[in-house]
């Protein structure tokens, strides 16, 4: 990821040590907004409040407008879970949000095309490469008011999902999901088992815009 799509997309990091988030913040929030926010949670076992972000890649969620509802945290090392977000809040709701929309609805009118990707990086690497109508379902398929929420701007979407299992069920899941919703859909599913972000390293932005080209209609 280059310095002007960190910038972009307002990327950030979590350090170490339980506390060090809640402590800043406690200067001018209250405890229950913390908590209320999804930033802090409180120990089961220990009862300790504590923050919800630690050694972790940050990927702020924002929504259509482009103000900031959420957060996605990826570990760093082998941490567990791997991707962690923020949980439903009152201005955050992980089925109604799509990662990347402010940046992508005004390519996604000019084209009158989207194109689904799974996670935040695969998102982040086309839109570097160029490729800027492209948004994320903050998860592995997309759901009826995310669905709804796309058909605002177009009713047309290339969904390329990860090439595995669990992709190719979310791209079922999904295409029924578009279908109902009255979407022109295409499936580009990538050679080699690549995802979005391996194949523009691999192969580069000038393959993978032929294959969305030529990507088959979902029924093919």
């Amino acid at each position: 990821v280059n310095q002007n799509s960190i910038e972009k997309f307002d990327l950030g990091f979590a350090p170490g040590g339980p506390k060090r988030l809640l402590e800043k913040l406690r200067r001018d929030f209250s405890l229950n907004h913390l908590k209320l926010s999804g930033l802090i949670q409180n120990s089961d076992k220990t009862g300790q409040d504590y923050d919800r972000f630690r050694k972790r890649i940050i990927f702020p969620i924002d929504n259509e407008s482009g103000k900031i509802v959420g957060f996605g945290g990826r570990a760093l090392g082998d941490g567990y879970p791997k991707y962690l977000n923020s949980p439903e809040t009152p201005i955050y709701s992980k089925s109604r949000t799509l990662f990347a929309l402010s940046h992508a609805r005004v390519e996604i009118r000019k084209q009158d095309l989207a194109i689904l990707v799974e996670g935040y990086l695969d998102c982040i690497a086309l839109h570097q490469a160029g490729v800027n109508n492209v948004i994320a379902s903050c998860g592995t398929s997309l759901t009826e008011a995310q669905a709804k929420l796309l058909g605002r701007f177009t009713k047309k979407v290339v969904v390329n999902f990860d090439p595995d299992q669990a992709g190719e069920s979310a791209t079922v899941r999904s295409i029924n999901i578009l279908l109902e919703n009255g979407f022109k859909i295409n499936v580009l599913s990538l050679p080699d088992q690549l995802d979005p972000d391996a194949y523009i390293k691999d192969r580069g932005v000038t393959k993978y815009r032929e294959l969305l080209r030529k990507a088959p209609s979902y029924f093919e």
